[in-house]
């Protein structure tokens, strides 16, 4: 099930920084103040997971509940540096980037 979870940490991140990157650029920068909202999900799903899994491996040695817990919490560092990376990405698009949309006028 660990693996599970750090895929679904990797996941997460990609959905974020997508999300994110997509509604800034498509709607504007204010709109990455939405996106703040899937972070907040994404996050609290992440401590649902953790909960389940703290309670499933009760008679795990406590090395392994460490573990289990440093990887539910490389889980929410992913999210956030995604978060993070898709404000960079934003910036650097908006600066070396010139998005030009032309539509053909008819006479």
């Amino acid at each position: 099930m660990i693996e599970f979870v750090i895929l679904l940490g990797v996941i997460g991140g990609w959905i974020v920084v997508a999300s994110t990157l997509f509604l800034m650029l498509a709607m504007g920068k204010m709109w990455g103040l939405a996106a703040v909202l899937l972070l907040v999900l994404a996050i609290e799903i992440n401590h649902r997971l953790q909960e389940r899994y703290m309670e499933t491996i009760v008679n795990a040695t406590p090395r392994a509940k460490e573990i289990a817990a440093h990887i539910f919490e490389m889980n929410e560092l992913m999210l956030l540096s995604s978060y993070v990376v898709s404000l960079v990405l934003y910036e650097t698009v908006q600066k070396y980037v010139e998005i030009v949309v032309k539509i053909p006028v008819s006479r």
